[in-house]
């Protein structure tokens, strides 16, 4: 393969057109392997002025810590932090990164190449999609099909993309839009809000063509089907989804970034519709310029969610109360590089979490079938749905949590008559009272099956406690105040 193939040189779209491709995504990537500096950006388009720090951690965020396969192609995402960039000297006038939280998603296809001109043997190059938005089914989607198609046919393929980009609409909140990407039409349901719970809506019969795609934007994608990383540890699945929504800190270990970006990503969309409080990494390594104050003696920070494979962090993050290793049931430790090396800790879940619900036996039976497929075809069919199934089970939870306080908050909120004979404070929720509510729980319940009624007090105690019932109560009150206002 001729590496002259692989340039965007030439590349060129006017400014409208750049502005509408900015609706969706920041910037085209190349990434290549440089045996003086490792992963090092070989170009950008449109055009983003990126600090060093961020050039870096794009770069080595674009790469596995080590290849599966001598050739291949695989398919990871990322998070990073958009830097303070005061100090910086920069040599380009294009445009900073505009982000909605303060991070850029990155999206990832990886390959290897045999290349007898190189040193090593092989190219190792990485196409990558940096957007503003957290839609991974969507941008997974594009980066699968984008990746070998460059990979093959060089600078037009990403032309092309670029000018598809540009040419769809809006991304509306609450919308179902047509995107149409090399060849493919997306059939894309857009949330309402980053923290809404999307559930699929089916089109009516006759709309979908052969190549068509349907899909919600914002849920993890459903190839590869999560389940098959989480084998080992299925029947831990409820301390874990538990832990999630608790703001407890997880570090998920995987063999590859393809496992721990499907995984971290699956785990954010079963947290809603309870707004996120912490951090989440699909795909952290030691380059990031967080690494420092993630990977201390400190206790992790709450909520925080981070997707490992360098072996590195077994050690480092050994005071950790919670790690979730990837893979398949082993007696042995199992993962291994290509060459046979074992890295990283055995598939399973170590946690000092004591579970407060009780598991869906008929799932789990279901679950643990899906697992022992010896039939490959048949094994993934189960393993897709055992996936679709767990989604459904857990976000089902995490709603039936958040019943007991929508039930007591029905309680906080002024009548009409109380809101116009108290005008100062109009739109506000009444004090909550954590007695109050209690007392409310004791009453009604909650649709949880808690192991106990001491033990359903005491989960929610801890809820209490965490810094997303402070950004949920929040949110409520700003849907009150809305609705109010326009009563007075």
């Amino acid at each position: 393969m001729h590496r002259t193939r692989m340039s965007m040189d030439g590349l060129a779209m006017g400014p409208e057109k750049v502005s509408k491709l900015h609706r969706w995504i920041l910037s085209l990537v190349t990434v290549n392997f440089d045996l003086e500096v490792g992963p090092k950006i070989t170009s950008v388009y449109p055009p983003l002025r990126l600090s060093h720090v961020e050039s870096q951690n794009i770069a080595f965020s674009s790469f596995p810590d080590s290849s599966q396969f001598d050739e291949g192609s695989q398919t990871h995402s990322f998070r990073i932090r958009l830097r303070d960039p005061t100090g910086e000297d920069w040599d380009s006038d294009a445009p900073r990164p505009i982000t909605v939280d303060g991070f850029i998603y990155g999206f990832s296809c990886f390959t290897r190449t045999k290349d007898a001109s190189s040193k090593r043997g092989y190219q190792q190059t990485s196409t990558v999609v940096l957007t503003h938005l957290a839609y991974p089914s969507l941008f997974y989607t594009l980066i699968s099909k984008l990746g070998p198609s460059f990979m093959n046919h060089g600078g037009p393929m990403l032309e092309a993309a670029c000018h598809n980009i540009a040419s769809w609409p809006d991304p509306v909140p609450g919308t179902n839009i047509e995107l149409g990407f090399l060849g493919t039409v997306i059939h894309a349901e857009i949330p309402n809000a980053i923290e809404t719970q999307q559930s699929m809506s089916a089109l009516p019969p006759g709309q979908m063509g052969e190549s068509d795609i349907q899909m919600l934007v914002s849920v993890c994608p459903s190839e590869p089907p999560v389940l098959q990383y989480l084998e080992a540890v299925v029947s831990n699945l409820w301390s874990i989804w538990e832990c999630v929504v608790l703001s407890e800190p997880l570090l998920i270990f995987g063999h590859s970034p393809v496992a721990t970006s499907i995984v971290v990503w699956w785990l954010r969309d079963l947290l809603r519709p309870i707004p996120l409080s912490g951090d989440f990494r699909p795909f952290f390594t030691i380059h990031d310029a967080d690494h420092a104050a993630f990977v201390s003696t400190r206790p992790p920070q709450a909520g925080l969610i981070l997707g490992v494979t360098n072996p590195f962090f077994e050690r480092a993050c050994e005071h950790w109360p919670h790690v979730l290793s990837l893979g398949r049931p082993s007696s042995s430790r199992q993962q291994s590089d290509k060459n046979g090396i074992v890295i990283g800790p055995t598939p399973g879940w170590k946690s000092t979490h004591r579970r407060y619900t009780s598991r869906d036996h008929t799932l789990l039976k279901q679950l643990e079938q899906a697992c022992k497929g010896s039939d490959h075809a048949k094994w993934c069919d189960l393993e897709r749905l055992g996936s679709e199934a767990l989604r459904q089970h857990f976000t089902t939870r995490t709603t039936a949590l958040l019943v007991p306080l929508q039930r007591y908050l029905q309680s906080l909120i002024p009548t009409p008559s109380e809101s116009r004979s108290n005008l100062a404070n109009t739109g506000r929720l009444k004090p909550f009272s954590d007695t109050a509510f209690f007392a409310s729980l004791k009453t009604h319940g909650s649709p949880l099956p808690f192991k106990s009624k001491a033990r359903q007090r005491e989960f929610y105690e801890r809820w209490l406690r965490t810094p997303a019932f402070g950004l949920w109560l929040a949110r409520q009150e700003e849907v009150v105040q809305g609705v109010l206002k326009g009563m007075v």
